[in-house]
């Protein structure tokens, strides 16, 4: 493939979570695809992303793929959805989870727990609410790095709530909910690391604030990769993050906004505002938004619509933040309006949206130019 003078690169949050083991491979494989994965699937082919990241969408949790992510790319994107082109991603990364990965230890004294909130990562089996990254280039899969086992002990400064974990799982609990990875993506001449990851949500917890505390030590250990740590330990044993002349581009749903929602301000902030990322795309001009946006009634928010929204209720918890050295040409959220011809892909017969015809979150993608 010819080397292009432009990248696309996405987050989507394809909202593909099964309840049981195997329900999303078997909605890839069924005679009649669902609209929900005919109106995801078009999306990726009307923005046409060069690598996209995509959350949510389940796999055995092993870093294999047991047929689900090859009927998606070769039965739904391979083929035209409402009269689309198709798009080809040759190259695909399944990172390992931690989601649905149960403990071998006692999780917590003082609480009763479901089988989900005894694993690393919630989750009712392995891979659930897991993440693969697509790409049009080639993925250069022996120098991937990983850090699904750091344990969240090991980070300086960590929140643990040792009130509520045992000591067993104190030592043993990892800190990734899903996994942080650094995948280098070669594009002709240039090597471009994607740095993905997909914090727990802040919410769904109890006084303790273990969910709260574990989505804002995940988006400390992300700017620690950012900041070459010493203390960072991969899954090889090798020590530190991105040296600091790599290109990257963070891209994940971090489940945090800046200015809104139970998110820690704090943390999403320094990531946002870290020496090495693009400040125009973190904060300034180049935020990636969509004016649609701007119609809804967000529940979080007192009714304000927010042009930088991702997802249904107002919040930015969508990135796509390339570092400053690379130039950046455009930017953008996938959310059709009303009176938009593809607004039928978000919503219902009825005109609502909803994740059952979509996703709750919204496609956000940054264009890159390259030298």
């Amino acid at each position: 493939m010819t080397a292009p003078s432009t990248l696309r690169l996405a987050q989507f949050n394809l909202s593909l979570a099964g309840r049981q083991a195997g329900e999303i491979k078997a909605k890839m494989l069924a005679p009649t695809p669902s609209r929900q994965i005919k109106n995801l699937a078009a999306t990726l082919q009307r923005v046409r992303p060069d690598v996209v990241v995509l959350c949510e969408f389940d796999h055995p949790g092993n870093g294999g793929d047991d047929g689900a992510l090859a009927a998606f790319c070769e039965r739904h994107l391979a083929e035209s959805q409402h009269g689309d082109m198709p798009i080809d991603y040759p190259y695909r990364y399944l990172p390992a989870t931690n989601t649905g990965l149960k403990l071998t230890v006692p999780v917590s004294e003082h609480q009763h727990l479901t089988n989900a909130q005894q694993c690393h990562g919630f989750g009712d089996y392995h891979g659930q609410f897991g993440y693969v990254i697509l790409s049009r280039y080639p993925i250069e899969d022996d120098a991937i790095r990983t850090w699904q086992h750091f344990a969240w002990h090991q980070l300086p400064h960590h929140q643990l709530p040792a009130e509520y974990y045992t000591k067993q799982a104190q030592q043993a609990l990892r800190l990734a909910s899903k996994n942080l990875v650094s995948v280098p993506i070669l594009v002709g001449d240039e090597r471009i690391q994607v740095v993905a990851c997909h914090p727990t949500p802040p919410v769904f917890d109890g006084p303790e604030k273990r969910n709260w505390r574990r989505n804002s030590d995940e988006i400390h250990q992300l700017i620690g990769l950012l900041d070459n740590a010493d203390w960072l330990v991969d899954d090889k044993g090798a020590h530190g993050g991105l040296s600091t002349e790599t290109p990257f581009v963070v891209i994940g749903d971090l489940n945090a906004d800046p200015s809104y929602g139970d998110g820690d301000k704090q943390a999403i902030g320094a990531l946002l505002n870290h020496p090495r990322v693009h400040p125009e795309v973190a904060l300034g001009a180049q935020v990636p938004k969509s004016e649609a946006a701007r119609s809804h009634a967000f529940r979080f928010i007192e009714g304000k619509g927010r042009a930088i929204a991702t997802h249904n209720g107002g919040l930015r918890l969508d990135y796509v933040l390339p570092s400053r050295e690379l130039a950046v040409l455009a930017s953008g959220v996938f959310w059709p309006a009303p009176d938009d011809a593809d607004y039928p892909l978000i919503c219902d017969k009825n005109g609502q949206e909803h994740a059952r015809v979509h996703s709750d979150h919204r496609l956000v993608w940054v264009d890159v130019a390259l030298s």
